[in-house]
């Protein structure tokens, strides 16, 4: 019996992949550093700021992340506010369901907290969900499984009465080394050889409750 769940947050409850993407694109752009927007896109799904910034400038030190994130989150806002609508349009009805049924739900992600929080009060996700972990909260980002062990933790589920679920392989890998059953979302139909199911809309997760 499935008694909660860990879903990741871009690409699975919301829509800011692109955004994020582009306000990446600026931020290196302003240090001196050519990644192009299709790279972002594609490369930088469900990984920490972090671990984006040292990916692209290998050389690193701490105000070097700072400042680039700081610049990232201000693109991202500007971006965001521009945007406006971020949920995707059967978010908030399929998260009321899963918790009508008495089942907890998490959100787990590799955003960090300071984007987070905006991206929480533009879309009111905080109103309806149990609990809500950033890579900032934990250790190591994905694809090891802090983020989704925090998750499970604080909504006092185990995680093998869990479901993972998200739009990346750095969703899957976790969820499965943690023993949650996992569920692979694309809206574009593409699949995951590694989950053990794979759905294009979250209206399709009921299923498995």
């Amino acid at each position: 019996m499935v008694k909660g769940i860990a879903s990741d947050l871009d690409g699975t409850l919301i829509d800011t992949a692109k955004l994020l993407a582009a306000a990446w694109e600026e931020a290196f752009k302003s240090e001196g550093i050519s990644v192009g927007y299709s790279e972002l896109y594609k490369n930088t799904k469900g990984i920490s700021s972090r671990d984006i910034i040292r990916k692209y400038k290998k050389e690193s030190s701490i105000d070097d992340l700072n400042r680039i994130r700081e610049k990232r989150k201000s693109n991202f806002i500007r971006l965001a506010n521009q945007d406006g609508n971020l949920l995707y349009p059967e978010t908030i009805k399929v998260i009321g369901e899963i918790r009508s049924k008495g089942i907890k739900f998490a959100i787990s992600t590799g955003m960090s907290r300071d984007l987070l929080d905006k991206v929480l009060a533009l879309s009111e996700l905080g109103k309806v969900v149990d609990a809500v972990v950033s890579s900032d909260d934990v250790q190591n980002g994905k694809p090891e499984p802090d983020i989704f062990l925090e998750a499970f933790k604080r909504i006092n589920v185990n995680p093998k009465d869990g479901i993972v679920v998200g739009d990346s392989e750095n969703d899957i890998i976790p969820g499965k080394k943690i023993g949650a059953f996992t569920v692979f979302i694309s809206r574009e139909g593409d699949k995951s050889s590694i989950a053990d199911a794979n759905i294009t809309n979250l209206k399709e997760l009921l299923q498995f409750l």
